[in-house]
């Protein structure tokens, strides 16, 4: 559809703000100013929700009843409920001046977003505020789907500050989109979940026009949702900051440097890879889905203003103009972008070892789950949708205490030791359970079992369903009997959903019907006798063929001479009939004896084979006739009563889907509980303090790999943030009722947010810091943690700089990679967010990284109360000896502690790694003692340890390189000596023919030797 142009274009008018009565829901001015609108909706008279939106909706005519007040904005303040509103308070006239300014505001109060659904349910999203000028773009969401899609629907934009109200409050700040862009190549359930009655499509009842919907609906080509166009588009927008950026990033290109930063001095050259480098450090330039989405906004912005605007005008370059790209996450959830989960090996395929298994796309490569944290859970999940939710609980950590509590508490019930004969029973059961949605539409294509595939009918859709409906009464039996499980929500869905009557009827009914011996004897479905009166006289009449065809046979050799009616047959084809069949005549081809000379009595050649002729005749035709067409008859038959068996399954479809669901549900929630039995693993105690604290933390993979794991402890505390004790005191007041588990807000806890961790190569930093991301973020899954004990705080995001993932499909170099990952941190970071960074700025010159990686440090601590969470590692020792990071409470050191024998005779020899944490800083990172360890050879660790204790006694290295040692002295010495003998020697006397060469190469040697 086209968006309707306003029926006055702007010349040169000014934009000015509408006056917007306030909301009942108080809000600081502080949330107006960061919010990406000035005014949102409260939730609490949700039901009423806009339906019309003034701007574009057609006139309504005089006399029609209204259900619901029209409001000249859609996120302007709705009456509350049960309130005297009249229509001529709503509609009254108005003049065209009143129209044009109102249109323009509400250009003004435009939420544009698009969405696109790709690659088994990855989502990518992006929307613009127009009033704020900001274009907000998400990370790619892996196996999302239509859950995601709705919860993009009502995507936040406040603050973190109103967020965390929210989530007390109970109250959800949305922004409903006004325009919502959909991509050609989106899949149909999409556009259905946006536009369930096809509204936007058009229609002739007046009924189902467009406008019913609360937003407009566009489908776009999906050329303008690719990712190479999104690019174009984003490095197109100017962003503010970069008004002051003084620094050229040229590369040879097709364009001109006829820019805010060339000159056109040097042609050829263009700054487009600078202008990329700058944008990657804002936002996630991996998301290919998201990227793409913000093409299409941006295309549809520029096609608004090209169709609103005349040429030349001047308010068209401050309509809808883009001044800030940021990054945003759906609320309740934690940020985690794919260096994340590259870094910490949450996820990680491998291919199948067989090259002809390796497919060449993702879909078809059949790779499995390698060495990660996901794949120690993902065997024990018995089912594909179990399997299926458990990756979404490691792919999307939840921020909901409520939700968390949950998985925890169920975990912690079914490893009660009392309850380990219902877990095994729930667990053998779920081993043969399929996923009912794909039987679903089987059944409604009418597919009864998957020809081809190993298995047949025992892996067939009747196999699948009468297991499903057994299988699941007796889950249902079993989570009856566990102890201490009645307030367990699994429990009460498992109670709700698995209607008992229903699934013992639908195993009934299919047991009745369906003969699963005779289906996999016959590779078809087979019905069982006594279901069809009809269908069972015609199997008793073709069960009786046999007997007919020999007394038929018999009648027939007798008309036959005698020579030739010992090798008579009558056979029966389903697809030919009945046929006489006679031995072939190897001279002739044709039979012995092919009827008599009368014309009825002759035979009618059918075809031969190699011994055998096959023939007609009116006795066959006959049988043909009476019951040549049985067997197809009773194929008819049975799919006839196997389709009113489909359809009466059909009828309980909602049913089936929700229990195969929770099933999947029951199924990633067994799979966490066993992962902490196998793995040893605690509860965590889950709090909205802003803290970390862990005792006895374990690598979760590290331990699987060494023959043992040292435990390590870590205490973090984030910044309390910017609240006034009245507001704190107002959150606490209306903190709803949580689990024992679950903690209040208190953020006066003191203690460090930075922990600098210091110690040599080898000694298991990397490890370490890696092992309390992890912590935190298999606490946010829901998921049992190594550890003694655990206390984490809610965390929102997760951002690391551990990992440089180099790749020649990407222009910058492993420094630059690097950099960007900080700059993205530094962009996202918040009071609740933790940061991994592990050894920045070793990728360039040492100065320059350790003067990198100490500013960062600054940066971060420098934040004040909304300082994040920070573990980082260094080797960079003079930022802190030479004062350049001041020690602060904030700030904490810890090494990993190291044994060090300088007596003994080999290098590899004096240290020894414990692995151990300990408070305070390391003064060496023994990298010679590491690489002697490594098969450096000796002479180099000796001249690597001599230049160290030089620098250490402050000498100069270069004078100190052209010093020569004591042994390259006597050389030296060696070789003038026997310099001097040669040229003592007296050639000219020798007559040898070689004398005149002696006597040049002398003369040479004495020059060198005078030089």
């Amino acid at each position: 559809m086209a968006f309707k142009v306003p029926s006055k274009r702007r010349r040169g008018s000014s934009t000015t703000t509408p006056i917007v009565s306030h909301s009942n829901s108080p809000a600081s001015s502080s949330f107006v100013r960061s919010s990406p609108i000035f005014r949102v909706r409260s939730t609490e008279y949700s039901q009423w929700q806009p339906k019309k939106r003034v701007s574009i909706h057609p006139p309504i005519k005089s006399g029609s009843s209204i259900a619901q007040p029209t409001r000249t904005s859609p996120l302007a303040p709705l009456p509350p409920p049960g309130s005297a509103v009249s229509t001529d308070e709503i509609l009254l006239p108005e003049d065209d001046a009143v129209v044009e300014e109102r249109e323009e505001n509400d250009s003004l109060n435009e939420v544009i977003m698009a969405v696109d659904l790709r690659n088994r349910g990855t989502v990518g999203c992006c929307y613009y505020v127009a009033r704020q000028a900001k274009l907000y773009l998400m990370e790619d969401i892996q196996s999302g789907g239509l859950e995601v899609i709705n919860t993009c629907r009502s995507a936040p934009t406040v603050s973190a500050k109103l967020r965390l109200y929210a989530k007390i409050n109970s109250v959800k700040l949305h922004v409903q989109p006004t325009v919502i862009l959909l991509s050609t190549r989106v899949d149909e359930s999409v556009d259905a979940h946006f536009d369930p009655e096809g509204a936007s499509r058009g229609s002739r009842n007046r009924d189902m026009d467009q406008f019913r919907l609360p937003y407009i609906l566009e489908i776009r080509p999906s050329p303008e949702f690719s990712y190479e166009g999104g690019k174009s588009k984003l490095l197109g927008v100017l962003i503010d900051s970069d008004a002051t950026n003084q620094v050229a990033f040229l590369t040879p290109g097709d364009a001109d440097s006829y820019d805010e930063y060339g000159d056109g001095n040097e042609p050829g050259f263009t700054d487009r890879q600078g202008k990329m480098i700058r944008l990657s450090g804002r936002i996630d330039m991996e998301s290919h889905l998201t990227i793409g989405c913000a093409g299409a906004v941006l295309t549809y912005i520029q096609r608004r203003k090209a169709v609103e605007y005349i040429p030349g005008d001047i308010s068209a370059s401050n309509a809808f103009r883009t001044s800030t790209v940021e990054m945003f996450s759906l609320d309740g959830m934690m940020f985690v972008n794919a260096d994340t989960l590259a870094s910490l090996q949450i996820l990680q395929s491998e291919s199948h070892p067989h090259f002809h298994n390796q497919g060449p796309t993702t879909n078809s490569s059949r790779s499995k789950e390698g060495l990660s944290v996901h794949g120690l859970f993902h065997h024990l999940a018995r089912t594909a949708q179990g399997k299926y939710l458990l990756r979404q609980y490691f792919l999307r950590p939840s921020q909901d205490l409520n939700v968390i509590n949950e998985r925890l508490d169920t975990a912690g019930v079914f490893l009660r030791p009392d309850n380990s004969v219902p877990l095994n029973t729930i667990v053998k059961s779920l081993k043969q359970i399929k996923n009912m949605k794909t039987v679903i539409i089987h059944l409604q294509k009418g597919i009864s079992n998957r020809v081809g595939k190993a298995g047949g009918i025992k892996s067939g859709i009747w196999s699948s369903l009468r297991s499903f409906a057994f299988y699941t009464l007796h889950i249902r039996d079993a989570i009856n009997e566990v102890i201490d499980a009645e307030n367990l929500a699994i429990k009460v869905k498992v109670l709700e959903t698995f209607q008992g009557r229903e699934l013992a009827t639908i195993g009934r009914i299919v047991s009745e019907i369906i003969d699963f011996p005779a289906s996999a004897e016959m590779h078809r479905t087979i019905v069982n006798p006594g279901v069809d009166d009809e269908l069972d006289a015609m199997k008793q009449t073709y069960d009786g063929i046999e007997d007919l065809l020999n007394q038929t046979s018999q009648n027939i050799a007798a008309t036959v001479p005698v020579q030739h009616s010992l090798d008579l047959n009558v056979i029966f084809f389903p697809q030919i009939g009945f046929l006489i069949s006679m031995p072939s005549d190897p001279n002739t081809g044709q039979g012995h004896y092919e009827g008599g000379e009368a014309e009825d009595q002759r035979w009618e050649h059918i075809f031969s084979t190699g011994s055998r002729v096959y023939y007609k005749d009116f006795r066959m035709r006959e049988l043909d006739e009476t019951l040549g067409d049985m067997y197809a008859l009773i194929c008819d038959k049975e799919i006839e009563i196997v389709h009113e068996l489909g359809q009466e399954i059909l009828k309980y479809e909602d049913m089936l889907a929700n229990v195969s669901e929770t099933c999947g549900e029951l199924d990633a929630l067994l799979a966490l509980a066993q992962g902490a039995s196998m793995y040893k693993l605690v509860r965590p105690h889950m709090t909205r303090e802003n803290i970390i604290r862990i005792r006895g933390g374990r690598h979760l993979l590290q331990e699987l790999t060494v023959p043992s794991c040292v435990a390590n402890d870590t205490f973090l505390a984030g910044g309390p943030g910017n609240f006034t004790p009245s507001q704190s005191e107002d959150m606490l007041n209306q903190t709803p009722v949580m689990s024992p588990q679950t903690a209040l807000v208190s953020d006066g806890i003191q203690g460090p947010s930075m922990l600098m961790v210091t110690g040599p190569n080898y000694s298991g930093k990397s490890v370490y810091l890696k092992q309390v991301a992890l912590i935190v973020y298999l606490a946010h899954v829901g998921c049992f943690v190594p550890a003694s004990t655990a206390t984490v705080g809610l965390t929102d995001k997760i951002l690391t700089r551990i990992t440089t993932r180099e790749t020649v499909s990407r222009e910058q170099s492993a420094f630059m990679i690097d950099l960007q990952q900080v700059a993205l941190a530094m962009e996202l970071a918040t009071r609740r967010s933790l940061i991994i960074i592990d050894e920045f700025g070793k990728g360039t010159e040492s100065s320059d990284g350790a003067g990198l990686a100490c500013g960062l440090f600054e940066h971060f601590l420098g934040l004040g109360d909304e300082r994040p969470k920070v573990v980082g590692a260094t080797h960079f020792h003079e930022i802190f000896e030479n004062g350049y990071l001041e020690p602060r409470p904030s700030l904490a050191f810890g090494h990993m502690e190291v044994r060090v024998d300088m007596e003994a005779e080999d290098v590899e020899s004096q240290i020894t790694y414990l692995y151990n944490f300990q408070p305070g800083r390391s003064t060496s990172s023994f990298g010679n003692c590491c690489a002697a360890m490594n098969g450096i050879e000796s002479a180099i660790v000796d001249r690597a340890d001599e230049l160290v204790l030089l620098s250490a006694q402050g000498e100069d290295l270069v004078a100190a390189c052209a010093t020569m040692s004591e042994q390259e002295r006597k050389d030296l010495e060696v070789a003038e000596e026997t310099a001097q003998r040669f040229l003592a020697q007296d050639f000219q006397a020798s007559k040898n023919k070689n004398s005149y060469t002696l006597q040049v190469t002398q003369e040479t040697l004495a020059q060198i030797v005078d030089v």
